[in-house]
């Protein structure tokens, strides 16, 4: 239940930010409008009152009236909304009426006015009022032309227009949800498929496949989950095969060692004498020691993985010929060294590690020569560990966490030999040569070690 909740809040969260985006752009819009209508409006106000008063002020114009009962029409639909007052110079109105209080306001801004035409905004009684002097020359005789009108008309104008534009926008703003909604759920949709995928990969169905087939960043994470899945399934596999193995290899010295104490407890020396018996018994211990310093070795090269290592210069010289010293005492093969590698920047015990593992492995399968080649670059150190045993399966990854060598055994000894070459930067490599079977070590120079840590 809970997996399923989480998705869906995710889409209502973007549903309710396409909303608040809308709102929010419709809230920015009407405000605008508004400021926009008010002005227009008010523009419009003063050029129908100066349209309407020049037309009805022009003895042209008037005289004209007749022969243009089209413009005459027009004129007369303008002028419903819009008041006229003409009065003369003494005070005496010819023509319409007003307020008095308006019409004195009027009469004292004429006398005033300089120039032939005016625009004037009053309020009478908490009602704005917009009109425009003009003054005239009729039949010899100056008139003074105002016309005017009240707020109502274009407070009305803006109420309607406003509030028929906020509806528009709401309506639009109502369809928007649809595909908004839409959207919401198109986006979270594959998050979903994906989710459900995931919790199937948690619990081990490994057959489980993505049907989502996208080119967008949804489609590459697709891409990336059913990668892990696949590499998920054979990580599964390779690992309960190994622990069958592992607890196979374990259980075999176990038993060695429990069948010859107690064959030893009744008297009863399985060799023919108790030291032979107890030299079994040591090397079967050594073999079980062995393979658990391996499984806690690794289990401490991944803690190290997100650690900062402790770097410390490394005389490979040196260190290659203690461990050859070490190695000539539990065989009869040839060691031949060559070259030099000079010092290089790293963890001494974990360089010693890899090249113990490697040795071990070499002394295992060669047959009459161990030959180590040394040789040092200004890009880095290079390490060549050969034996003239029976080469190896290049097809066979033996350097992966769950390989298998040779013999079908399991081991963790090459693995741990790549995981530290890793850890510092290097390279390792495994395969056939005219001599023999090769592992390669390529360790960069000490100032790019340095300049590689400090990037870290």
């Amino acid at each position: 239940m809970i997996s399923q909740l989480k998705p869906k809040r995710l889409m209502w969260k973007i549903w309710v930010l396409i909303l608040l985006i809308i709102v929010t752009l419709a809230l920015m819009i009407l405000l605008t409008i508004r400021s926009s209508i008010t002005q227009f409006i008010d523009e419009q106000v003063y050029e129908t009152l100066q349209d309407v008063d020049y037309y009805l002020g022009n003895t042209n114009e008037l005289e004209n009236y007749p022969q243009n009962p089209i413009e005459y029409d027009r004129r007369q639909q303008e002028s419903r909304s819009v008041n006229q007052l003409i009065f003369l110079p003494n005070g005496r109105i010819i023509y319409g009426s007003a307020p008095l209080e308006l019409t004195n306001r009027m009469y004292r801004e004429a006398l005033n006015q300089t120039g032939n035409v005016k625009k004037y905004q009053t309020t009478i009684d908490g009602e704005d009022v917009y009109y425009i002097i003009r003054q005239n020359e009729y039949d010899g005789t100056t008139i003074y032309q105002a016309s005017y009108a009240w707020d109502a008309y274009r407070r009305e104008l803006v109420s309607t227009l406003f509030w028929r534009i906020s509806i528009l926008i709401g309506i639009i703003s109502l369809l928007s949800l649809i595909p908004a909604l839409w959207m919401s759920r198109e986006l979270t949709k594959p998050i979903v498929e994906m989710e459900r995928a995931v919790e199937k990969i948690s619990n081990r169905q490994w057959e489980t496949v993505l049907p989502l087939d996208r080119q967008d960043e949804l489609g590459q994470l697709a891409q990336s989950i059913d990668a892990m899945r696949k590499e998920l399934k054979e990580q599964d596999l390779a690992q309960q095969a190994l622990l069958q193995n592992i607890s196979h290899d374990l259980k075999t010295p176990i038993m060695v060692i429990r069948g010859y104490a107690q064959s030893i407890g009744d008297g009863i020396y399985p060799t023919g004498d108790l030291r032979g018996s107890a030299d079994v018994i040591d090397e079967e211990a050594s073999r079980l020691e062995k393979k658990v310093v391996d499984l806690l070795y690794v289990t401490k090269l991944e803690y190290f993985k997100g650690q900062e290592m402790k770097l410390e210069p490394i005389n490979l010289d040196k260190l290659i010929e203690l461990l050859v010293a070490r190695f000539k005492l539990r065989g009869d093969v040839e060691w031949i060294v060559e070259g030099e590698g000079g010092e290089m920047l790293g963890d001494g015990e974990q360089i010693r590690v890899a090249f113990e593992n490697v040795l071990d492995n070499a002394l295992r399968y060669a047959e009459t020569t161990i030959r180590i080649k040394l040789s040092r670059s200004p890009a880095g150190v290079e390490l060549f560990i050969l034996n003239d045993g029976p080469p190896v399966d290049e097809n066979l990854d033996l350097f992966h966490q769950f390989s298998r060598g040779k013999q079908g055994k399991f081991g963790l000894g090459l693995f741990i030999v790549q995981r530290i070459v890793t850890l510092h930067k290097g390279e390792v490599s495994l395969g056939n040569t005219s001599e023999g079977t090769a592992v390669r070590f390529y360790f960069p120079h000490v100032n790019e070690i340095r300049s590689l840590k400090s990037d870290e």
